[in-house]
């Protein structure tokens, strides 16, 4: 953020207070900054970048070229590009469960990964615009197979393999995905669910769906015979010839994402959203809001059918290290999470303000029986985070931790507000708006916080 701060310099801002400000006032001027300073690789054109960043911004209506908003018109880029731009042997992705580390992939090893599975989906007839959908656990797979997707310009889409499968015909049924990937079961708490017979249902009332392929989980090839359009992750990666990675440049907003809402008012509504924005929004929640680096090993508590799974996948545009965890908080044991903190050197640990709780009322003190040291952010999200929570982390976990609470949705896949590594935190609150976010409080509330003792 004070490097951000240095960068826009010329632009007025000195402190928080004012780059917010600006960020809201001016943010034909802002976007381009983030942009710059990250490094978005492009397809730049006679040293243009984009022919206009925005049109349309006094408009609410959707992004069509009469109405507007739209932004940066002219400009080409790969959202998947921008998350595969490292190849050394730094550790990219580390996979953990219920019954611990299982095994980890390099940079070095993702790149060709996507690219094998990037071109059995193009061998296929997947291409831009088509949609792809994953059934899937939180698992390295997942990540690998929506990067895949995303280099072609396929639209991804997940749920999680706690799900029914109406639950999933409700929202896959809507987008007629070409493609799905997913597991024949999974485990939680213990216990191992086979999820066949509800993919084959899936299968069946989705006549879209061309091929599923089958990810074997824990161990062993899964038996897909009951499945029909079936085949196995390795036999269908081994479908067509290996080749360079390539990446299909697209505009700003060609989708990359549908999520879905809750459907607590009929079917889950799909909500799509574009390349562009989803990487600029994540570069500067990431980057500035949660000062993620290189060296950083950054986990979040999610599944596959949230949006701070997509969240954390994006810690890859940054070249850190992001740690997934498949399986319940608790199991096998209470302090599951804070020892994979501990051996994986968890710098930005992401979780819930219900886990929070949980591990206050169950007595649990990590910073006394593990070592945390490494441990520089602790996030919480999912519902309001509670003075007595903020106590115990202080008291319990680790002192001079930086603890953002954040509040975000999957309308927008990201975040209204939440943390600022160079403000103080106050117990019972968010810290700020984050920046380009224009809310309704008045701007010269943000300077109320300099007036406490």
């Amino acid at each position: 953020m004070s490097a951000f701060l240095r960068f826009v310099a010329d632009e007025g801002p000195s402190d928080y207070a004012g780059l917010y400000q600006w960020s809201v006032i001016h943010p034909e001027r802002f976007w381009p900054k983030i942009w710059s300073f990250f490094g978005v690789i492009d397809d730049e054109r006679d040293g243009r970048r984009w022919d206009e960043v925005v049109r349309g911004l006094d408009r609410m209506a959707p992004p069509d070229a009469e109405l507007g908003p739209r932004w940066f018109i002219g400009a080409r880029l790969n959202f998947a590009e921008n998350l595969l731009r490292y190849r050394d042997e730094r550790e990219a992705i580390v996979a953990w469960n219920e019954d611990g580390r299982q095994y980890s992939i390099s940079y070095a090893e993702l790149n060709p990964e996507v690219a094998r599975l990037a071109a059995a989906l193009r061998s296929h007839g997947i291409s831009s615009g088509d949609r792809v959908a994953g059934y899937m656990p939180n698992i390295p797979e997942t990540v690998i197979a929506m990067l895949a997707a995303a280099s072609l310009g396929a639209v991804w889409s997940s749920c999680s393999p706690d799900f029914g499968a109406q639950g999933v015909l409700d929202r896959f049924g809507q987008i007629a995905p070409r493609i799905l990937f997913c597991t024949t079961e999974y485990r939680y708490a213990g216990k191992v669910i086979d999820i066949r017979e509800r993919i084959a249902e899936v299968v069946k009332q989705i006549p879209a769906i061309e091929r599923v392929v089958v990810v074997p989980y824990g161990g062993g090839q899964p038996d897909i015979s009951g499945i029909t359009k079936a085949q196995t992750w390795s036999d269908f990666a081994a479908s067509a010839e290996a080749r360079e990675l390539s990446f299909e440049r697209l505009p700003f907003d060609h989708p990359l994402y549908i999520l879905y809402s809750s459907g607590t008012t009929g079917l889950p509504k799909c909500m799509v959203h574009g390349g562009g924005g989803t990487l600029l929004q994540h570069l500067k929640e990431h980057g500035l809001h949660t000062d993620i680096k290189r060296e950083d090993r950054v986990f979040y508590f999610t599944t596959c059918g949230w949006m701070m799974w997509n969240w954390l996948v994006s810690s890859l545009a940054l070249g850190a290290t992001i740690v997934l965890y498949d399986g319940a908080p608790f199991s096998p044991t209470s302090e599951s999470l804070w020892e994979m903190a501990e051996h994986e050197r968890i710098t930005v640990f992401g979780t819930s303000a219900k886990y929070l709780a949980m591990c206050e009322k169950n007595g649990l003190s990590p910073g006394e029986t593990h070592d945390l040291l490494a441990l520089r952010t602790i996030l919480s999200t999912g519902s309001p985070l509670a003075n007595h929570s903020f106590d115990y982390v202080y008291s319990k976990v680790k002192a001079d931790v930086h603890l953002a609470s954040i509040s975000g949705g999957t309308d927008i896949v990201s975040c209204f507000a939440g943390g600022n590594p160079i403000a103080p935190v106050y117990r019972g609150e968010l810290q700020t708006r984050l920046l380009g976010n224009r809310g309704p409080i008045l701007i010269e509330d943000m300077h109320r916080h300099t007036e406490r003792p």
